[in-house]
């Protein structure tokens, strides 16, 4: 299956601080993946690299084989259908849903803005549906993690990247959230989750990456049974 994002000896330090040494990733086109590890572990820097959101110090960032890295900056790879939730969800919390949905696709013609305002509801739980003019504060964890994925998909991206989609939910919730990815995922949608606890992203994922102190340092498919030996001995926290 061919890659839709890639990663190539990406290399990003923060004040001389390593935070990702020699990163080789490849996301293929239409798979649920998770990259899990412990806070610190350089999670939200790939995430960001990923997204085009920053410029590597060093290596390359592949979309569809053609290398982006120096597209990096403030809108990221938004334009070419990559789309980054960062950690902390960032609404404007007195706009309305409606109206933190429509920036989500800001400069589009109003008649584009409308029909994919419609398709984004369709996706949504109930109670945002029937908040929709209510300011975005008011909603519960879970129903505002559910808006952050909904302005995403209003720029009708081809891969969304989400940091921390449990971050501050209970369970229930989150399995909302991931029930919500999944069936983006089923209509085509790569989906890159960054997590530090594995129990809700191996429900769901195809694969799962570990990343520790800025490397990686596992890779496997959720089925495979090294995956399963290293859950076994807790190698990917619980």
């Amino acid at each position: 299956m061919s890659a839709l994002l890639a990663a190539r000896g990406i290399g990003h330090r923060y004040q001389g601080v390593l935070a990702l040494n020699d990163i080789e990733l490849d996301v293929p086109k239409g798979t649920f993946m998770a990259i899990l590890g412990p806070n610190g572990a350089g999670k939200s820097t790939l995430a960001q690299i990923l997204a085009g959101a920053i410029r590597p110090a060093k290596g390359q960032i592949l979309l569809e084989g053609a290398d982006v890295t120096a597209r990096a900056g403030r809108q990221g790879l938004i334009r070419n259908g990559v789309a980054l939730i960062p950690e902390g969800r960032r609404l404007f919390g007195q706009l309305t849903v409606d109206e933190n949905l429509m920036l989500g696709a800001y400069g589009q013609p109003r008649a584009v803005r409308e029909a994919r305002l419609e398709k984004v509801y369709a996706l949504m739980p109930e109670a945002v549906r029937q908040g929709k003019h209510r300011a975005a504060v008011t909603l519960s964890g879970g129903e505002q993690q559910m808006l952050v994925v909904g302005r995403a998909l209003m720029a009708e991206p081809r891969a969304i990247l989400i940091d921390e989609p449990s971050l501050g939910l209970a369970p229930i919730l989150t399995a909302k959230v991931y029930d919500l990815l999944s069936g983006l995922r089923r209509g085509g949608v790569t989906v890159v989750v960054f997590e530090q606890l594995a129990t809700h992203a191996l429900r769901h994922a195809d694969s799962i990456v570990v990343i520790n102190q800025g490397e990686i340092s596992f890779r496997g498919g959720v089925d495979d049974e090294a995956t399963h030996e290293a859950l076994r001995t807790g190698y990917l926290g619980h």
